[in-house]
């Protein structure tokens, strides 16, 4: 492993995507989007991706210049079309336009529509929490759940989060899917040669499996069973049915229809504390509620209570000051497609 600057990595982004044809602004975006989830150690949805997100591009599947229209019939809520954009840029653009209508409004609801995968709510979240918000988000994904009792995928597995300020500390971060675990990690174990733990998927005859490559062909299960599931038909509800997004047969698999658009479907949900108790008082009583709950003695002394958003934080300064964790072929793939060498990769669903 080596370690490869927060600065290096994101301008190494930027020119791959400038080599395609995106534009300098959604370039950043896009970058910043990868790098914030390797800071907060999130490999499978940072820099690590971007070999994918090219393979869409060259291909087509991607727009590299996106017509991206905003349309608001009340000023707190908007529909932000992304013209098959980088999911990441139009995502961000969404994010840039909640903030802007929650600060003037006290609220905002952006729905994002005809989209691509958007990387992680984190990375979302913390940028909402630095500007003083509350915020709530979330995207349709491809189908890979089956419903509760059902023997089918017909339900994505839909990423949730929730992000908050506090004062005087990290904010308050959390980021889920509605499966036990992710896709990407999946992947990574099968590129690993790797097993998984029962538990995790089920094969394509629905009978559990340790094997990730047999769970990617299968099904992934939900968290706490119907309990997941439900939270994924919601957050589908949020993302896709309210702001006229694709959902569910309409959604395209972004590895086996990499030539097309996905049609993915985000939100983002905003709210400004200063209209209620004040920004200030807010993250006081963020503090405090945070301060009472890793209060709680721990189990294992060795490991004392955290709240949501203190581990990305952690992380999030070590790399920032160490270099990104990659490994030498990783860093030589980003090198090669900045420099155009190297084509995108699209890898097996």
């Amino acid at each position: 492993m080596i370690r490869v600057s927060a600065d290096e990595a994101r301008a190494l982004c930027v020119e791959a995507f400038m080599r395609r044809g995106v534009p300098a602004a959604d370039a950043a975006l896009a970058a910043e989007q990868f790098v914030l989830c390797d800071l907060f150690g999130i490999p499978t949805h940072g820099t690590r991706r971007l070999s994918n997100y090219i393979g869409r591009i060259e291909c087509g599947g991607i727009n590299p210049k996106p017509d991206i229209r905003v349309v608001s019939r009340v000023p707190p809520v908007a529909i932000l079309h992304g013209d098959g954009g980088l999911g990441t840029v139009v995502a961000s653009r969404g994010l840039e336009e909640g903030i802007r209508r929650a600060k003037a409004n006290g609220i905002a609801y952006v729905g994002c529509i005809d989209s691509n995968h958007f990387g992680a709510n984190a990375a979302y979240g913390w940028l909402a929490a630095r500007e003083g918000l509350v915020c709530l988000s979330g995207s349709t994904a491809t189908p890979t759940i089956p419903p509760a009792g059902g023997r089918t995928a017909a339900v994505g597995n839909n990423p949730v989060g929730y992000a908050a300020p506090c004062a005087g500390g990290p904010p308050f971060l959390l980021d889920i899917a509605m499966s036990v675990t992710s896709r990407g990690k999946l992947r990574r174990a099968r590129e690993l040669g790797e097993t998984i733990p029962e538990g995790l998927g089920l094969d394509r005859d629905g009978l559990p499996t340790t094997d990730p490559a047999a769970a990617l062909e299968g099904f992934m299960l939900p968290m706490g069973g119907h309990k997941g599931y439900g939270l994924a038909l919601a957050a589908e509800v949020l993302a896709a049915l309210l702001s006229g997004g694709g959902f569910g047969p309409e959604i395209r698999h972004q590895f086996k229809e990499p030539e097309r658009s996905s049609n993915l479907a985000h939100y983002f949900l905003l709210i400004d504390p200063e209209a209620t108790v004040g920004r200030a008082a807010f993250e006081a009583r963020m503090r405090a509620y945070c301060d009472a709950i890793k209060a709680t003695p721990p189990a294992d002394p060795s490991r004392p209570v955290r709240v949501p958003g203190e581990g990305a934080a952690a992380n999030h300064a070590r790399n920032a000051a160490a270099g990104i964790a990659m490994d030498e072929a990783e860093y030589a793939r980003l090198k090669g497609l900045a420099a155009g060498t190297l084509r995108g990769e699209i890898p097996e669903a």
